[in-house]
């Protein structure tokens, strides 16, 4: 093989790589979380989930001492020359549930104290912000609220919660979500995932929900139990997940690509510049591909570029 055929030979190998890797769409995505200090193992595991399937997005971090509306808007807005305002983001992403932060002194309690980083008017500002511009909110490591009208499936005190509320559990689809027979073939769990089990419950105050996913049945917890809700709290749109996310957890990776789905509102081919399909995605983070080690690729992936190795072998013996 001379060297014209070699450079020839090497184009055509990497040339799905290249086509892989463009997109200059920018990012719909922006991600709210707390600082260092706060709770960040459930934005590690967004973040792990953005890399590997090469999702744009963009991340603000709010102190403990909270942040003002002005700069809220700022990260949320552009300014058109008519001075109206633009909406930057399609999608909001809360992986520390509320930005809440453990204000408790250690030092004369056991007790923590979480408490938001954000006000109430601030919370309204996000709410306001799906409600007339159509982008959707997601709650990771949410805990049971009128916010979602829930509540805990059943109260534990603290020696109990400890036990319960890290019990290993079945992840099950709702009956007609997206890829419901794949979440419920994938044999998801919460193993080594704090989790709260949730019922619905109508607080009479306009929010409504619906569940998206449950945790399967225990000894604890002889029905069903909800682990995750799509939310209409008067015209905004979101949806909870009531349990913590690993980066370790093929589980939480997973559902990453479930929330994806639904706050893009199109399947992940779209959105990851892999062009991974959401089916794809959650096969390859299923119990059984966690236990064999399969594909670090999605499916189309691997067949795009043995179809263009195959091609570049014929025509070098051509």
């Amino acid at each position: 093989m001379n060297l014209k055929s070699i450079f020839h030979f090497s184009i055509l190998l990497t040339l799905p790589l290249i086509i892989y890797g463009k997109n200059d769409d920018p990012s719909e995505i922006l991600v709210l979380t707390t600082e260092s200090n706060g709770n960040t193992g459930d934005y590690a595991s967004a973040m792990q989930t953005f890399i590997k399937y090469e999702i744009p997005y963009n991340v603000i971090s709010i102190s403990q001492g909270g942040i003002s509306n002005e700069e809220l808007e700022n990260n949320l807005f552009t300014i058109s020359n008519t001075g109206s305002k633009i909406p930057k983001y399609k999608v909001l992403v809360f992986p520390n549930g509320r930005i809440s932060y453990d204000h408790a002194d250690y030092s004369q309690t056991s007790q923590s104290d979480w408490q938001s980083a954000l006000r109430y008017d601030q919370w309204e500002l996000f709410y306001d912000y799906s409600r007339s511009y159509g982008a959707r909110l997601v709650f990771l490591n949410e805990y049971p609220s009128n916010y979602t009208s829930t509540s805990l499936y059943r109260e534990f005190n603290e020696e109990e919660a400890k036990i319960n509320y890290q019990l290993k559990q079945r992840i099950i689809a709702e009956k007609g979500i997206t890829e419901e027979e794949t979440i419920n073939n994938s044999i998801l769990t919460t193993s080594g995932i704090y989790h709260f089990p949730a019922k619905i419950v109508d607080y009479g105050n306009g929010v409504t929900a619906e569940p998206l996913l449950y945790f399967g049945e225990t000894l604890n917890y002889p029905e069903k139990t909800v682990a995750a809700v799509t939310v209409n709290n008067n015209g905004a749109l979101y949806v909870a997940f009531f349990m913590a996310f690993g980066e370790w957890s093929s589980t939480s990776t997973a559902l990453n690509i479930v929330w994806l789905t639904w706050a893009t509102q199109k399947d992940l081919k779209y959105t990851s510049n892999k062009k991974v399909t959401t089916k794809e995605a959650i096969e390859e983070n299923s119990y059984d591909s966690e236990s064999s080690g399969l594909r670090k690729y999605g499916k189309s992936e691997c067949n795009f570029i043995i179809i263009f190795t195959i091609l570049a072998i014929f025509i070098n013996l051509l």
